[in-house]
């Protein structure tokens, strides 16, 4: 039987594994329809709620979530021309 933090990375996991299957689909399929960018959407949802509990159960700090948020974005800056806002 798992415990609640094995229950909890589980769980991040499996909706982790989730939305990288929509991405998968939009890049294959395209985004013609809203279900398919609504299937990502809600995926997404779901990994942020587990984010959160993640951080509930204090298992993350936030604060350095923000940080290495941040530090993504400087490298995407470098590295790639997503950073730019649109």
């Amino acid at each position: 039987m798992m415990n609640e933090k094995q229950e909890l990375l589980t769980i991040f996991m499996e909706e982790c594994a989730e939305a990288t299957v929509e991405a998968s689909k939009l890049i294959r399929f395209g985004s013609e329809t809203f279900g398919e960018v609504h299937k990502l959407e809600v995926e997404i949802g779901d990994v942020l709620c587990m984010v959160n509990l993640l951080e509930e159960y204090g298992l993350i700090n936030m604060l350095e979530v923000n940080q290495h948020i941040a530090n993504k974005r400087k490298k995407l800056q470098r590295w790639s021309d997503l950073s730019k806002v649109k």
